[in-house]
């Protein structure tokens, strides 16, 4: 991408994102010893038009970064990224007056403004980035020849994961300016990254809307929710009692044979629908991990794995989809059949409110965490897909101290500007009003707990896909005898660790 005319002007609009926004920071477990506001750094500029004076400080309840006043001289800040199913989740060429469009077009430029330099993304083809080898040959060349061609990386997740284990990228412990304590970073991200205690290589939070985008959840169809007069879906949430049991309860009987051929079929009325591709998500949506980590900080197979409550999971879920009302949908994101009306719960990414599909839809929806196992467990949380970006720098850069502020200003200034225009986006109220209390807590709830698991961002890396795929293909195939097979898996897991254990020699 071409560097963009930088300007001091943001829009007015723009400024309406100083409204509230909490996170799980230490800030928040103390809110009541917090002061009640505190001025922003580095997010208030003039309207356009204006004359180029200081900006006036303003107060808000988002947290400012810690950075200092920093000034690199108008260097380029190069970033390798992938081209993400998220088109605008990294740059846009202009302010295509689209709302997530603009959050981040004027997020970019608050970044080049503080920092004093020039972005410039070079975004590769999805498939070279996603799926081949350009984002590892790319490090490695510069780790090699000291090119210093990138600043910065983001690319899809097990990329990055793979150039981590091969001891390609930064400790972000040891760079001045990031702060992993920080509410933008997530915290389930950063425990991913973390390899060995206190060597973390990614991150992922608020320095790009994927984060929020890529989180599975359930959408739900509030027309069909009043005609089958069922009970409230944010309410169940709020209350604690939306579970896998409620949910099941809830799609009975809503199957309809809409197109009258007499079979289930594609044209039909379902209560719920999920693609192969989302029953991944099921097993981490539940608040369940592959890995742990031991008291020393070292990788472990969770217990979780194989408890009793992961093969409570598996069940109540095999018995879900066994239901008429249940329809797995063989054709991988294709969403037509919620956004035109015939599906009760969809399950699928945050994402999915970004496209023309639902956009243009008439149907009203809302859009909840995945259920809990049982209604006493504390926590909803929201698995992440495969398609979440991590971002990293490279083992040699020009200036780890340029590149530790991009990485951290990007961060804030997206927990600034853009989160909570994303949910605005899904919601369709502002983040905070009265009129969307309930939207508020449930956003703030899935972003909160968010699940990113080293399993299953090296699944493909370490453990030969098993541990993404493993249990979803039991939900999806019906079988309830994994606990059978358990015992084959976990030889190939451990084989896996040991594998990861013998690469992190590097660290030692």
């Amino acid at each position: 991408m071409k560097n963009r005319t930088r300007t001091i002007a943001l829009l007015l609009a723009v400024l309406m994102l100083c409204a509230p926004l909490f996170s799980c920071s230490e800030s928040k477990t103390n809110t009541e010893e917090e002061p009640k506001s505190t001025p922003t750094a580095g997010t208030d500029t003039p309207a356009p038009g204006a004359e180029e004076t200081e900006p006036e400080e303003s107060e808000t309840m988002f947290m400012p970064d810690a950075l200092p006043e920093l000034n690199f001289q108008d260097e380029t800040c190069r970033i390798f990224c992938w081209e993400s199913w998220d088109t605008s989740e990294f740059f846009v060429e202009e302010d295509t007056g689209e709302i997530v469009d603009t959050a981040v077009f004027y997020r970019n430029l608050a970044v080049e403004e503080r920092l004093g330099v020039k972005l410039e993304w070079d975004q590769r083809p999805r498939n070279s980035a996603a799926y081949g080898s350009d984002l590892k040959n790319a490090v490695q060349q510069q780790n090699a020849s000291a090119d210093n061609t990138y600043d910065a990386v983001a690319c899809y997740g097990m990329r990055v994961a793979s150039c981590a284990t091969d001891g390609m990228l930064k400790n972000l412990h040891e760079t001045t300016y990031i702060d992993l304590t920080k509410p933008w970073y997530y915290e389930s991200a950063v425990k991913a990254g973390t390899l060995h205690k206190g060597y973390t290589y990614f991150i992922a939070g608020d320095i790009s809307y994927n984060a929020l985008a890529r989180m599975s959840g359930v959408f739900f169809n509030t027309g069909m929710i009043a005609n089958f007069q069922l009970e409230d879906p944010y309410e169940l949430v709020l209350e604690g009692t939306w579970t896998i049991d409620k949910m099941h309860e809830m799609i009975k009987d809503t199957y309809a044979d809409l197109d009258g051929d007499g079979k289930r079929s594609d044209a039909d009325r379902y209560g719920i629908m999920i693609a192969s591709d989302q029953c991944n998500t099921l097993y981490y949506g539940t608040g369940s991990h592959f890995i742990d980590f031991d008291e020393d900080g070292n990788p472990m197979i969770s217990a979780d794995v194989s408890s009793e409550r992961t093969m409570s999971i598996l069940e109540k879920y095999v018995s879900l989809f066994d239901e008429e009302a249940a329809y797995k949908n063989q054709k991988v994101d294709v969403t037509n059949n919620f956004d035109e009306g015939r599906i009760l719960f969809y399950v699928y990414p945050l994402g999915h409110v970004a496209e023309d599909s639902l956009r243009e839809s008439d149907i009203d929806y809302g859009f909840i965490p995945q259920p809990k196992v049982e209604a006493s467990e504390e926590k909803y949380h929201a698995s992440v897909t495969n398609a979440i970006s991590l971002f990293a720098i490279p083992l040699v850069v020009s200036s780890e101290e340029k590149s530790s502020a991009l990485i951290e200003c990007l961060s804030s200034e997206g927990y600034r500007r853009v989160t909570p225009i994303v949910f605005e986006q899904a919601y369709k109220v502002k983040y905070n009003y009265d009129d969307s209390a309930r939207q508020t807590k449930i956003f703030d709830m899935i972003r909160e707990n968010a699940l990113f698991d080293l399993g299953k961002i090296f699944c493909d890396e370490l453990f030969g896909g098993f541990s993404n795929g493993v249990i979803a293909t039991n939900i999806w195939e019906g079988n309830t005898n994994f606990a059978s097979k358990l015992k084959g898996f976990q030889r190939v897991w451990q084989k896996g660790l040991e594998k990861l254990t013998k690469k992190l020699d590097f660290v030692d």
